[in-house]
């Protein structure tokens, strides 16, 4: 019977070593450094997905390349010790119960692609750990090379400051470096701050003063990039760094705690003191929200973040459907538009929690959460245990430090945004999970893992699993080129290419896009372009991507009515708007149908519910009014513009609106006046028309319009003084238009009033009048 190991509480030593480092690993290492940052978008629609597959390119070949090495090979632990501590273990299971919810996902293709960019992390943690545990000595030449990555990021952003106090930017948000965005920006300088603290911590010399100018720079970053969370995290992180420095030289009875303590937190002071100089001195007078005090920017941490709360509401709601096993690896985003879509009035979604530790919970269930939970617990319990044991040895608990405080840094960016899906941050959580479960000592039985059997299956099973996660990942990074196509016709207003190209291009996986729109739909947006309309619903028909979006409902809307069968058009509509009530557009589609069917008051009943729940919606609220109108209420349709008003105070198209409604009533309750005024001016018998205006205007006097007519009736009867006068009369009541400007200027020059004339035709040519263009040449030139 074999001997077990023994459980251990520290990290054993290993013994010093003078064997030079492999250039092999070493490359390996840097690559798993570096890769995801600089790896370029490649026509994507974004960089996550030749990210994600740049790192499972890495992974296979890595993999490949270990096994063929003797000395890894004839070392069987080296290929177990992952699963041999409760780190491993843990992250093993969650990966299991990613694949068990599998069983409750409505979207399969997304299942196996989120699957597959959790195993190539996965995989990359696996990968690190074997490579870090060979030689500690790689773990420093990490360490150094992360630093000087964070250096690099920090300079990147004062350059891009710079370019900001020059006004060569217009906004702190367009800074992003080689990243997709602000926020990834500065969540890779947050998360790699341990990265720092451990040279400032451990090292000695020049390495240690590198460390502490690092750590300066990536803090003063981090304030210049104005990200609220993040503020907070390092708040926290520095709290926690200053307990740890305080309990480091707890035995240490002389001055180096303090000293250690005041540097630290006078660099901190320092990197906030010149953020807040720079702001208020050298940074633009702007309306930018992110050029703002440090203290400006931390009061407005609950403002906007209406949006993110909702999503952890529904987030609940989820996780009560499938507390179990969730709702499926990657459905989040399919199924919360059940709760999203009743109150989006458009197809603009989140598409990502923004708190990876909410979403995992509902898309994996308990026993998923839990284990995600637990991986980070673990690790962090083996430093401390390292750490507090009476007069620990620093080498029992230093390596330990860089895990720990990493997936601390990493667990701050994870509760605010979503890391899980930024190739960019999980490359360092790999790291911090690969160096966490190196250097954690092994507490689980060797026998459980030592069968030789059973190794090589866990070999094979991984090594095939690597080859479908890279595989799966190449058919997104080749749909996510397409996408971008596509993208960019929509953007241009032109579709550039047939609808072939997408339609034979899209692979299966995924089978809906970044922004969730289903594929298919994509697609059928070329084919009704070409008319294809019987394909386009052949195609969609068949989808069942996204059961809660309404898009697919919405395009075979669309190519029906296109087709002139309104019936089955109508029929998808009204699916439509059960699944976006909120919707406009496809609630006026359905209106304008029960128009022409006569059934008027269904559509106004339709657009009273509507405008109660989206008070916003100007087009809304004057399709109401005009439907009133029709059936006569000139009451209510008044009522109903009164109301829009009230929501809509500064919306010109209402007031214009309300104005003409009131004028219209006005003019029907003396319509026979008014109908025979317009006819003679259409005709031209002004004096016929005059009597018909003062008839009319003795009865009501606050029609705009009529004004006007009788303006023009009293210019061709030479009484221009008259005339301006009811030009003025019109004006007041809210008929500004250039023809009657240009109208007014020709009287007061029939007036012998120059001045005014050419004043009145130069604010008439203005507003583009032609006729005023041309009086400016005859009668203002040179004056």
């Amino acid at each position: 019977m074999k001997k077990q190991l023994p459980y251990k509480t520290t990290p054993q030593p290993q013994k010093p070593t003078t064997s030079p480092l492999k250039i092999s690993y070493s490359i390996i290492l840097l690559a798993y450094a570096l890769i995801t940052v600089i790896t370029p978008n490649l026509g994507a629609i974004d960089s996550n997905g030749p990210k994600f597959l740049s790192l499972s390119v890495l992974n296979l070949f890595t993999f490949i390349f270990l096994l063929s090495r003797k000395e890894l090979r004839h070392e069987p632990k080296v290929f177990i010790s992952f699963y041999l501590n409760k780190i491993g273990l843990a992250y093993t299971l969650f990966m299991a119960v990613i694949l068990l919810s599998f069983t409750k996902a409505i979207n399969i293709p997304e299942a196996i692609l989120s699957f597959s960019k959790y195993f190539t992390v996965f995989s990359a943690a696996y990968i690190l750990s074997i490579l870090l545990r060979s030689d500690k000595r790689y773990f420093r030449m990490l360490v150094i090379i992360m630093t000087f990555v964070l250096i690099m990021d920090s300079f990147t952003v004062f350059y891009n400051i710079l370019l900001y106090i020059t006004k060569q930017i217009t906004s702190i948000l367009d800074i992003q470096s080689v990243y997709s965005n602000k926020n990834i920006l500065t969540a890779a300088i947050f998360v790699k701050i341990p990265f720092a603290l451990w040279l400032a911590t451990f090292e000695k010399g020049w390495l240690k003063t590198f460390g502490l100018i690092t750590l300066f720079c990536a803090e003063l970053a981090v304030f210049f990039m104005s990200t609220r969370a993040f503020y907070l995290g390092l708040i926290s992180l520095s709290l926690v760094y200053g307990i740890f420095l305080v309990l480091m030289d707890r035995h240490n009875h002389s001055v180096s705690k303090y000293k250690r303590l005041a540097t630290f937190f006078g660099l901190l002071a320092l990197a906030l003191l010149l953020y807040s100089l720079t702001q208020h001195f050298l940074f633009p007078k702007s309306n930018d929200i992110y050029n703002k005090s440090y203290t400006e920017r931390l009061s407005t941490i609950s403002n906007g973040e209406s949006g993110r709360l909702d999503n952890w509401k529904r987030s609940a709601l989820l996780f009560r459907q499938e507390p179990l096993l969730g709702v499926g690896t990657g459905n989040w985003k399919i199924r919360v538009l059940q709760y999203e879509n009743p109150v989006r009035s458009d197809f603009t979604f989140m598409v990502k929690n923004h708190n990876d530790f909410i979403e995992i919970a509902a898309e994996t269930g308990l026993f998923g959460a839990l284990l995600f939970i637990l991986l980070i617990i673990f690790l962090i319990i083996n430093f401390l245990k390292a750490f507090l044991i009476p007069k620990a040895p620093e080498n029992s608990y230093m390596y330990l430090f860089l895990p720990a405080f990493g997936i601390l840094c990493y667990s701050f960016d994870a509760f605010f945004n979503f890391p899980a899906d930024r190739p960019e941050i999980q490359s360092l959580f790999a790291l911090f999970i690969g160096a966490g479960i190196a250097f954690s000592p092994f507490s689980i039985k060797e026998w459980i893992c030592q069968n030789l059997w059973l190794q090589k299956l866990k070999v094979i099973l991984l090594l095939i699993l690597l080859f479908v996660a890279f595989y799966v990942l190449l058919l997104n990074f080749n749909s996510s080129v397409l996408q971008r196509i596509v993208l960019e016709d929509i953007m241009m207003g032109r579709f550039r290419h047939s609808s072939s190209m997408f339609i034979k291009g899209f692979p299966g996986i995924p089978n809906v896009t970044n922004y969730i729109e289903p594929i298919a739909v994509e697609k059928s947006l070329y084919l009704i372009n070409e008319e294809k309309y019987q394909e386009a619903i052949n195609l969609l028909r068949i989808d069942r991507s996204s059961p809660y979006d309404g898009r697919r409902e919405n395009f075979m809307a669309t190519a029906f009515s296109k087709m002139g069968k309104n019936d089955s058009a109508m029929a998808y509509a009204l699916k439509v708007h059960k699944l976006k009530p909120r919707y406009y557009d496809i609630l006026e589609f359905i209106c304008n149908v029960l128009e022409g069917s006569g059934k008027k008051d269904q559509a106004i009943l339709m657009l009273q519910e509507f405008v109660m729940k989206e008070k916003g919606n100007s087009k809304a609220w004057i399709h109401l009014t005009s439907l009133y109108k029709e059936t006569g209420n000139h009451h209510k349709a008044i009522q109903t513009l009164d109301s829009a008003s009230k929501y809509l105070p500064k919306d010109s198209v209402v007031l214009q609106e309300n104005i003409q409604l009131r004028r219209d009533i006005k003019i029907l309750s003396y319509q026979q006046e008014y109908s025979a005024a317009m006819d003679c001016l259409s005709k031209k018998k002004y004096p016929e028309a005059l009597k018909y205006l003062d008839e009319f205007i003795s009865k009501e006097t606050g029609v705009a319009i009529v004004y006007a007519g009788r303006a023009y009736c009293y210019y061709y009867g030479g009484q221009f003084n008259k005339c301006i006068t009811d030009i003025n009369r019109s004006i007041t009541l809210g008929n500004n238009t250039p023809d009657l400007i240009n109208l007014r200027g020709l009287c007061y020059h029939r007036l012998k009033n120059d001045n005014s004339a050419c004043k009145d035709f130069q604010e008439a040519a203005a507003k583009g009048d032609k006729d005023a263009a041309n009086n400016v040449e005859r009668f203002c030139k040179g004056k």
